[in-house]
């Protein structure tokens, strides 16, 4: 398998796991002691929301909770690289982040990089390309695409920083509007050079 399509086959993997653990609306109200004494920030963190940095990543992002880590250590025949992926579920969406570490020998086209991890994503949960362009989001390349399935909605972006391809993705269910908590997600990942 291209070491390219290994970062959105784990994304792929994740999304259709953590669909299954979207946790139903909560029914009862914040109390207002919450509500009535909140800390002060330089930006602001939405209730419920947590600023999850990952030294190892060289990134930042909001989500829902903290998210959990997934590493693999994908064996090769020249040589092995590593997959991350964070995953945390919302009331409403599923949001993930992966990336990839590649050996310092293995040559790519950050251009088909950005290609590739789209299209094998898009295969991975047998989802249909919506829209797609090519962005460029804090100075890196990036595709910035929205594919559905039958049932799911899922807005994405692939970003190559450095030798590191990132894939970014909020998934909700087909009905549901949770464009804030979405938006919020996909604007909030800073990622940066070592």
């Amino acid at each position: 398998m291209k070491r390219g399509l290994v970062v959105s086959l784990l994304i792929a993997a994740a999304v259709v796991t953590g669909f299954s653990q979207v946790r139903p609306r909560p029914r009862s109200t914040p109390s207002p002691l919450a509500r009535a004494t909140p800390t002060p920030r330089p930006t602001p963190i939405p209730e419920g929301w947590v600023s999850f940095n990952s030294e190892l990543g060289r990134f930042s992002v909001l989500m829902p909770e903290t998210p959990k880590d997934e590493t693999e250590i994908v064996p090769t025949d020249s040589s092995p690289y590593t997959t991350h992926r964070y995953a945390a579920t919302g009331t409403q969406s599923v949001f993930l982040i992966g990336w990839a570490d590649y050996d310092p020998t293995f040559n790519f086209s950050s251009s088909w990089e950005l290609e590739l991890n789209r299209e094998s994503f898009i295969k991975g949960i047998n989802a249909t390309l919506v829209e797609s362009r090519k962005v460029t989001l804090d100075g890196y390349q990036a595709v910035e695409f929205t594919a559905q399935t039958a049932a799911r909605v899922y807005k994405s972006r692939v970003y190559i920083v450095g030798r590191r391809p990132y894939l970014v993705v909020a998934g909700t269910n087909k009905g549901v509007d949770d464009s804030v908590n979405v938006n919020r997600f996909l604007n909030s990942f800073k990622v940066r050079l070592p």
